[in-house]
């Protein structure tokens, strides 16, 4: 620690805390005793020094600081101390200096950012955006975390020079989805600086938003279209439906006494049973629609139909929190024969929740959502590198699968129920 005195005086104290160094460039004094612990917070706290006294009385040095326990160095040869004292003063001054030059880079930099945007035309771009969610923690933005995509959207349009700042950016989102949740179509919409005046509208003469951001983006998130909207375009208010989709293997799952139950949720109810409350919400709507709901084959095996995966599919106008996810895992208990259809009818009469154990987020993706009069500029999208990635994956693990420890049998004993429970199912929390 440094600190440099109105008087001309320098005082220097090592790490230890054992050494207490000064000198005037002439002279040269040191403390061997433990320097108190108040004389170092008041060195530490720096410029600018106040309420002391230091002088000279014979062959020391005394310094006294108000309300502080008095230091005494004795005379030391200059040719030991000040050059000490010189490297941390020049060490301390380099530092200074890359700080200021640092400081002053980025003041230049955000001079020209706001000339930049003072100058340029600003539109609502709604954007079409494709993410898995798998590894982060949802999509709108939180204070306690930066790893949610609306977060690293921000800041990939702020690095693409699309915004001025990420900071405290407002946007308006089709559908929230939480922690682990992924989405094949999220239409979110801000507005963007554009190249072409507020009139112009020839989408060939604008910025290529979707490569320009995605060349910033990770991997698992994709921008794949975007479009001029407006001012009075909300993603969030205007939006048609959305639809849901649920993915998981059929194991021994009943899927025709699924298929059998999903009819009693079509219409409007009241979910309160299938969803978390919101308490920051004074008087909660909990009657929600649904148009269409269905049981599907995506992909089937052919060595053992019990690892045949399935999808479930969701379409209504709005959902509420958790609402897919308590509705999945009722449909899986009916498949495994621990509920009958007719819970389902119970549950949205009574409007009261089960405690039954959610299904897991990671199947879940925000499917699809539709919008009026909107012309989207699509683009081609390369997954190479995802794909690239995660076909290496699938193929390590099946490899340690065929391994004598790992066998495809203990995936099949997986999808038995009558030895495992509930909790322990690949698609259950």
């Amino acid at each position: 620690m440094l600190a440099k005195l109105m008087d001309g005086y320098y005082l220097y104290c090592n790490k230890l805390r054992t050494d207490l160094l000064a000198t005037n460039g002439v002279s040269a004094w040191a403390c061997s005793n433990r320097v108190p612990a108040e004389v170092l917070d008041w060195i530490r706290q720096g410029r600018p020094f106040s309420g002391y006294q230091i002088e000279e009385v014979n062959s020391s040095l005394c310094l006294r600081i108000d309300n502080l326990p008095e230091v005494v160095l004795n005379t030391a040869e200059p040719v030991k101390v000040i050059p000490t004292i010189l490297t941390e003063l020049s060490l301390k001054e380099d530092k200074r200096v890359t700080d200021s030059k640092k400081e002053a880079i980025l003041k230049a930099k955000e001079a020209k950012r706001k000339e930049l945007f003072s100058k340029s035309t600003l539109k609502n771009v709604a954007l079409k955006v494709a993410y898995l969610g798998w590894n982060y923690n949802g999509l709108a933005r939180q204070i306690n975390t930066d790893d949610t995509i609306e977060e690293i959207l921000l800041r990939a349009c702020e690095r693409c020079c699309l915004i001025e700042k990420a900071k405290d950016y407002k946007i308006t989102r089709c559908g929230r989805t939480d922690k682990g949740v992924s989405a094949f179509t999220q239409v979110i919409s801000l507005y963007l600086r554009s190249k072409t005046s507020e009139d112009e509208t020839d989408p060939n003469k604008e910025y290529d938003y979707v490569t320009m951001i995605n060349n910033v983006l990770p991997p698992k998130i994709r921008v794949v279209a975007w479009a001029n909207v407006g001012l009075e375009f909300d993603s969030r208010f205007q939006v048609l439906y959305r639809s849901y989709k649920y993915y998981f293997p059929k194991c021994d799952l009943d899927i025709d006494l699924m298929r059998s139950a999903t009819g009693r949720f079509l219409g409007t109810h009241n979910f309160r049973g299938f969803c978390k409350a919101d308490r920051t919400l004074e008087d909660p709507n909990y009657q929600r629609t649904i148009s269409y709901l269905s049981v599907d084959l995506v992909s089937e095996d052919d060595n053992d139909n019990n690892l045949s995966i399935y999808s479930i599919t969701v379409l209504g106008h709005a959902f509420l929190w958790h609402q897919i996810r308590n509705m999945v895992s009722v449909l899986f208990r009916i498949g495994l024969g621990l509920e009958s259809p007719k819970v389902i009818s119970g549950m949205l009469e009574a409007g009261v929740k089960h405690n039954y154990d959610m299904a897991s987020e990671i199947p879940l993706v925000l499917f699809d959502c539709e919008f009026e009069n909107i012309d989207w500029n699509e683009s081609r999208v390369d997954l190479s590198q995802l794909w690239f990635e995660s076909v290496v994956k699938t193929t390590l693990i099946k490899q340690l699968m065929s391994r004598e420890l790992f066998t495809v049998k203990n995936v099949r004993v997986l999808c038995d129920t009558k030895k495992q429970s509930i909790m322990s199912r690949p698609f259950i929390s």
